[in-house]
């Protein structure tokens, strides 16, 4: 099957409908019309396309399930519907960042709430960064977070810091950061660093460069799911190895 094939069987709604559903769990074809509201002329019809596209098949106990090539379509789809959802962001704001592993994965970011505006995007900071260990990845350093970081150096939980080179220089973690917990926090370093990255146990942000190829620090994707933060923590790591001491 050619791809412009597979996406002509994915561009009906009601064929779409079907899989979805189906995903769930095999259905009669009588269960099946009931739960995707069409008709038995309708249905017939759209369940023979899918199954000449082999996503479904009729097995011996009169059901219909997905294929293996069906569910892999199906899972494959999240993605695409995510970055529809949010084209008006995606078109204003660059992925090349992020590495092609994770841009595959970039529906685990679906549950995630885009906030607007430097101050609401610091205000959320606050509010949800209480506890846990602190990961930060940017071209500047928070010096917001300065005071809930040294409690949290205190309760002996960890940090992480990702900076440009430059920094290195501008002593980031000067005061009011004693110097016993400056000594506790690693930092390390990138030649350039476009794109920002909160990693916490209770929140995750993310913040992409926009058309200028600066980081747009007036939007950012906040996520408190599990799969936000564990998506947000791999794309923190991924640069971590790339990094090199602040020395």
């Amino acid at each position: 099957m050619k791809v412009y094939e597979l996406f002509t069987e994915l561009s009906s709604e009601k064929r779409l409908g079907i899989l979805q559903t189906l995903d769930e769990k095999p259905m009669t074809f009588t269960s099946l019309i009931k739960e995707v509201d069409m008709n038995s002329t309708e249905a017939s019809r759209q369940l023979s396309r899918l199954t000449e596209a082999r996503l479904i098949e009729k097995k011996g106990d009169g059901r219909y399930y997905n294929t293996l090539f069906g569910k892999l379509v199906l899972s494959s789809i999240s993605d695409l519907n995510f970055i529809s959802e949010k084209s008006g962001y995606f078109l204003e704001h660059d992925t090349a960042p992020i590495p092609l592993d994770l841009l595959r994965q970039i529906d685990a970011l679906s549950k995630g709430e885009i906030v607007t505006g430097v101050y609401n995007i610091l205000n959320t900071h606050e509010k949800l960064s209480k506890k846990g260990h602190f990961w930060y990845m940017s071209d500047d350093f928070p010096r917001h977070h300065l005071p809930d970081i040294e409690k949290k150096l205190e309760e002996g939980l960890e940090i992480r810091v990702i900076l440009p080179k430059y920094m290195c220089s501008t002593k980031p973690l000067s005061a009011p950061l004693s110097e016993k917990n400056r000594k506790k926090i690693e930092i390390k370093v990138l030649d350039e660093i476009k794109i920002s990255v909160i990693v916490s146990d209770n929140f995750s942000m993310l913040e992409l460069p926009g058309q200028d190829g600066k980081i747009d620090q007036n939007t950012a994707i906040f996520g408190y799911d599990d799969r936000f933060r564990e998506w947000c923590k791999k794309l923190f790591q991924y640069y971590w190895t790339k990094c090199y001491p602040c020395t």
